[in-house]
C-alpha cells in the first residue's frame, strides 16, 4: 500500500512540469466545476486498483485538487496576497501566517510554486505544527526581468490536504 508521504512524492513532478508550462505570468484560477472521481477501497487488492475493480459510489472533487484541505486544519492570515513593488525592487516579498484550529497535529510536507521565479520556504521538511500551534511561510517572486503583474501559485502539502496560496506582484516598467 502507498503512504501518504510516497503519494505525494508522485505528485510534486506533475506540479513541477505543469509549473514548466504555465509560464510566470500565469491568470489566476477560476472556480473549476466538479469532477467525479472514484476513490480506492482500502480493502482493495493490486488488481482491483489496476483493473478499476468494483464500482463505488464517486465523491466530488474539484478538477484542480491544489486546493483540497477543510476550513477547520489550518486557519490562513489570507490565502491570497499582493505586493507593489517600487522601481528598482528585484523581490517581491510575501509572508502567510498560519494557525493549526484542528484536534491534532499538521505535518507540513512541503510546498510547490506555479513558477520557478516564485520560491516559498518553510522551517523545517517535514514541519509539523501542534494543535493551536502558529507559524509563517516565507514566500517570494524574483521581479527581475519582468514587469507589469506577476500572478503566482503555492501548493502547500499537508497531511490534512492541500492549500493553495496566491501571491501577485505589481512590477513597474523597467523604462
Amino acid at each position: 500500500m502507498f503512504s501518504f508521504k510516497r503519494s505525494l512524492m508522485a505528485i510534486a513532478p506533475v506540479v513541477t512540469i505543469w509549473a514548466l508550462f504555465t509560464g510566470c505570468k500565469t491568470p489566476q484560477p477560476a472556480s473549476a466545476p466538479a469532477t467525479p472521481i472514484a476513490p480506492v477501497p482500502t480493502n482493495a487488492t493490486s488488481s482491483e486498483i489496476l483493473t478499476n475493480g468494483p464500482a463505488l459510489p464517486s465523491p466530488t472533487l474539484p478538477v484542480d485538487s491544489g486546493d483540497n484541505m477543510a476550513a477547520n486544519i489550518l486557519a490562513w492570515d489570507a490565502t491570497s496576497k499582493e505586493y507593489h513593488a517600487k522601481a528598482g525592487e528585484t523581490n517581491a516579498p510575501f509572508t502567510f501566517s498560519l494557525t493549526n484550529v484542528s484536534s491534532g497535529p499538521v505535518v507540513i510536507y512541503d510546498t510547490a510554486t506555479t513558477c520557478d521565479c516564485t520560491v516559498a520556504s518553510l522551517p523545517s521538511k517535514p514541519w509539523t505544527v501542534p494543535s493551536g500551534g502558529t507559524g509563517q511561510i516565507e514566500a517570494s517572486i524574483d521581479l527581475r526581468r519582468k514587469s507589469g503583474v506577476v500572478t503566482n501559485s503555492i501548493v502547500v502539502f499537508t497531511s490534512q490536504g492541500n492549500r493553495r496560496l496566491n501571491v501577485k506582484a505589481f512590477a513597474p516598467d523597467s523604462k
